[in-house]
């Protein structure tokens, strides 16, 4: 066969398979299911957290960068080598592409009320609007460079520019911008508290970050920093409790806040680089990139509860209530 004709077969046969749908097994489970994806491998796992069991691991086709829970059981994700967003249908048991748009999709962010899902593009430095009924891009909203964190709260979103070392206010009752400000070198990870934005991130060379540092949105101006330990990159926070939860990679620990003092209230080791904390009312879930494990933490008494083994570099987490 002609060489030429063979790698222009090879390359259709590859996109066909890339764009079908395939068949996902989900377990059964009595409990909340907490899914775990991977970026050392293209694997999904999912884990009973009621019962500390991990249930299986899957075929997630790509290793998968972001990931979000949408309505009906349904997921969204994305793998930053892919062009497309892909959906997961964790009721019915399949897997299929759902939009097409480019490759360096980052950071989720989905609006139940409006039934639109708000994607980062580090490629373009845009954040895209998508219909989800329609399954269809609305608008594109140019942003700072290297966007990597989506927060939603009081009409706005906020979005984390990494590389431009700033945040920038969109609107989305118009997807206009409202402003933009100046934060901290090398950010990563943020979190609306309702009022303030608090954020982390790696610092400048040679002076890495030890503090969160929180910001008046309406201002831009830095109200506070916070003193929790090497890079802090991940938030947790919810209606259920007065704290909010800082994930540190750099000494791999996880501290525990009170968002309105703003006092650091207990700290404890979890596993190796950290990456992702999630959580529910009664626990606390870290994925430790480099442990190759999944950190149980109980929230009334902050202690690590389970470490659980699982593939090759776990990443995201989320949580798909019974």
């Amino acid at each position: 066969m002609n060489r030429l004709l063979f790698v222009c077969l090879f390359g259709v046969l590859a996109f066909l398979n890339a764009c079908s749908e395939r068949s996902l097994e989900i377990p059964q489970s009595d409990s909340s299911l907490l899914i775990v994806s991977h970026v050392k491998e293209q694997t999904l796992t999912f884990i009973d957290p009621l019962h500390k069991e991990v249930l299986l691991s899957e075929d997630s086709r790509f290793p998968l960068t972001e990931m979000v829970t949408i309505a009906d059981g349904k997921m969204i994700a994305s793998s930053q080598s892919e062009s497309f967003l892909i959906l997961y249908d964790l009721q019915k048991g399949k897997s299929r592409p759902f939009l097409e748009l480019n490759q360096g999709l980052t950071a989720l962010k989905y609006e139940a009320a409006s039934n639109f899902l708000f994607v980062a593009d580090i490629k373009n430095d845009q954040v895209h609007r998508i219909d989800i009924e329609k399954e269809e891009l609305v608008n594109s909203i140019d942003v700072g460079a290297y966007p990597n964190a989506l927060e939603l709260g009081n009409g706005q979103l906020f979005v984390l520019n990494g590389d431009s070392n700033s945040v920038t206010i969109l609107d989305i009752a118009n997807d206009k911008v409202v402003k933009t400000f100046p934060v901290l070198n090398r950010p990563s990870g943020m979190y609306f508290d309702g009022e303030y934005l608090w954020i982390g991130g790696h610092g400048t060379f040679g002076q890495l970050n030890q503090n969160i540092h929180v910001y008046n949105p309406e201002t831009g101006k830095k109200i506070r920093e916070i003193e929790v330990g090497l890079m802090p990159v991940a938030f947790y926070g919810d209606e259920t409790s007065p704290f909010i939860y800082a994930l540190c990679h750099g000494e791999h620990t996880l501290s525990k806040i009170h968002k309105e003092t703003y006092e650091v209230v207990d700290k404890i080791e979890v596993g190796q680089n950290p990456n992702f904390v999630y959580g529910n009312k009664e626990s606390l879930f870290v994925s430790n990139l480099d442990g190759d494990s999944i950190s149980l933490i109980d929230r009334a008494t902050f202690k690590v509860k389970d470490e659980l083994i699982v593939p090759s570099g776990p990443y995201m987490i989320v949580l798909e209530e019974d």
